[in-house]
């Protein structure tokens, strides 16, 4: 990965060829006001990426347009023009990639919290489809903010190039345990994952409902729909969980764990 400082020179330099398309936001706190629904605070972002660091005297004004989706509705687009990044405020997501012989790679699936887009910086678009699973609401940090000559936002970059790289530390992390068993392992693998995730919400992280469908799940654990399937029945007949269409109930979070046929 790119040093922070080098990340930084080079997509300033990016912004000089591509103003057209990073237009300045206008942002101002007095706008908040307009509808307290379309914007989110500096403070709002803090606490949605856990981020620890401090704000600075003035920027507590600070405020961030949101974006509303329905499910179904795509966030963003392989080939769009990279315009910024997004927060995850409510709602879970699809992040996904289309291989050369037209089979989909699904990556990750974003939810409260995560930050979408960050792969955009790299070549000024985005290179994955993002699609809505459920209802969503995401708060847009434009590209200007971030990178246009002569609007540096030090604490903004900071805060972008951290939440960055704790995405793709997940990513692997996620990659690392569902490869490391065989392929129905790999299901209970992931309900641990979303188990834990839903946990770190607030929510139960025994019964949940899965935004996703099987075959979204097979995608990205690269096995079969059918794999998926029988993993779930193997699951119930061992008496590790109970399923209802999409809601999972986890009744052994240890036999769970320990489940890697």
């Amino acid at each position: 990965m790119m040093h922070a400082q080098t990340l930084s020179t080079t997509a300033t330099t990016a912004t000089t060829a591509t103003t057209a398309l990073w237009k300045p936001s206008g942002r101002h706190a007095a706008l908040k006001h307009e509808s307290d629904e379309r914007w989110s605070s500096l403070q709002e972002l803090h606490s949605l990426l856990q981020y620890e660091g401090h704000l600075q005297d003035g920027q507590e004004g600070e405020v961030f347009r949101r974006r509303r989706l329905k499910a179904g509705q795509s966030a963003l687009m392989m080939g769009q023009p990279f315009d910024g990044l997004y927060v995850v405020r409510l709602g879970t997501l699809r992040s996904s990639i289309t291989n050369a012989d037209g089979g989909m790679h699904v990556l990750s699936f974003p939810m409260k919290g995560n930050l979408l887009g960050f792969d955009g910086i790299y070549k000024y678009i985005y290179m994955s489809d993002v699609v809505a699973l459920t209802d969503c609401d995401l708060i847009r940090i434009p590209a200007a903010d971030l990178f246009a000559s002569g609007r540096g936002n030090n604490h903004l970059e900071h805060l972008a190039y951290w939440a960055s790289s704790r995405e793709i530390t997940q990513e692997q992390l996620a990659y690392s345990l569902t490869r490391s068993v065989k392929s129905e392992g790999r299901v209970a693998r992931f309900l641990q994952t979303i188990s834990q995730r839903f946990a770190d919400l607030g929510y139960s992280p025994n019964r949940f409902i899965l935004p996703m469908t099987r075959r979204d799940i097979g995608h990205h654990l690269s096995v079969t729909v059918e794999t998926v399937s029988r993993a779930f029945s193997a699951l119930v007949q061992q008496g590790i969980i109970t399923v209802d269409f999409r809601e999972i109930n986890i009744l052994s979070h240890e036999a769970l764990c320990n489940f890697e046929r």
